[in-house]
């Protein structure tokens, strides 16, 4: 895994947290796509990392899919920012509760792959998104919630 994923140590728990699992639909027209992913993904790294939050952003044809865990106060007032941001629409929720540790303590963001297919952390440059090195392994709460957020964007939870 790239250190640009790694979280500062206390953001790092295996206390209880709260998860919340939703997609949404992107409304970024598909020539600024690459800089406005760009964008919402250095704010987001150096935003979730302040507040202790973590997680994981699959982006898939014009649907987002994303985990986020932490305090869940945070958690909550992060969501609320993110239903008013204008680039997404159509949010739903598929998961809110308090889970006993968190599965992705140390993802700031990656790029999740097709069901087989590794994970590729993606990191902010000037020019737009890098792809830094591949996640050689999950652990099976981390595929199952992957699993989730893949089926979120490609229909099959989508209720398209």
């Amino acid at each position: 895994m790239s250190d640009a994923l790694n979280l500062p140590n206390a953001a790092v728990t295996n206390e209880p947290s709260f998860r919340l699992i939703y997609r949404s639909r992107s409304k970024i027209e598909n020539g600024a796509n690459q800089e406005q992913l760009s964008q919402i993904l250095r704010t987001s790294r150096a935003n979730n990392a302040e507040r202790g939050v973590t997680g994981a952003l699959l982006m898939y044809d014009n649907w987002f899919a994303q985990v986020l865990e932490g305090p869940q106060d945070t958690v909550e007032r992060l969501y609320d920012h993110i239903k008013a941001d204008p680039r997404h629409d159509t949010l739903d929720v598929r998961e809110a509760r308090q889970v006993e540790t968190r599965a992705f303590a140390r993802w700031a963001m990656a790029n999740v792959g097709e069901h087989g297919e590794v994970d590729i952390p993606l990191i902010a440059t000037a020019a737009g998104i890098a792809e830094g090195g591949a996640r050689k392994t999950a652990t099976p709460e981390q595929e199952q919630v992957l699993g989730v957020l893949r089926d979120l964007t490609r229909g099959y939870g989508r209720g398209a």
